[in-house]
């Protein structure tokens, strides 16, 4: 019964990525900070493109990244890029790395949807969170409605490695 309640328990760290203190939900409140060797803003394509080692840093967590390119919704609030409502898409890309506290999200590529509050992370995407793991083809999260899914496919199968507590001295 503790492997299954370990499981349970990582499947709700996993629901840490799937939550606003993710981060990727940008709260008015909490300030963002992204470093990267260059910055590229076009107003005629609604779009924002940090590239080179990049680095965003918030209070809740931290992402690195080669690239991170921000969709702006076309219309006459595209100019304000910093708030959320103004986000279509984020797209990081090159060894993409996503950390809160001890729990870390690995993968090639991930795409968030603000509006609908969904993360995916493709391209041999990993959830660690000490020796626990969970990877696969294909993790979407919903940070909105508090579910994750990890997909399997023709080049890998979902993999979970749990690891509970010793039951010595019991």
């Amino acid at each position: 019964m503790k492997t299954l309640s370990a499981g349970i328990l990582f499947f709700s760290w996993c629901l840490l990525f799937s939550s606003p203190s993710f981060g990727l939900n940008q709260g008015q409140d909490q300030p963002t900070d992204i470093s990267s060797h260059k910055m590229t803003y076009s107003g005629q394509d609604n779009l924002v493109v940090f590239k080179g080692n990049v680095h965003v840093l918030r209070p809740d967590f931290q992402l690195w990244s080669d690239e991170l390119h921000v969709f702006l919704k076309p219309g006459p609030d595209s100019d304000s890029p910093g708030q959320q409502e103004n986000i279509e898409k984020i797209v990081a890309s090159g060894n993409v790395r996503i950390q809160s506290n001890d729990r870390t999200g690995y993968s090639q590529l991930l795409t968030y949807f603000p509006d609908t509050g969904t993360a995916r992370l493709e391209d041999n995407p990993r959830l660690v969170e000490g020796q626990n793991s969970v990877e696969g083809e294909t993790i979407i999260l919903n940070m909105y409605e508090n579910t994750s899914e990890v997909l399997g496919g023709p080049e890998k199968r979902v993999r979970v490695i749990f690891h509970s507590e010793s039951s010595a001295g019991e």
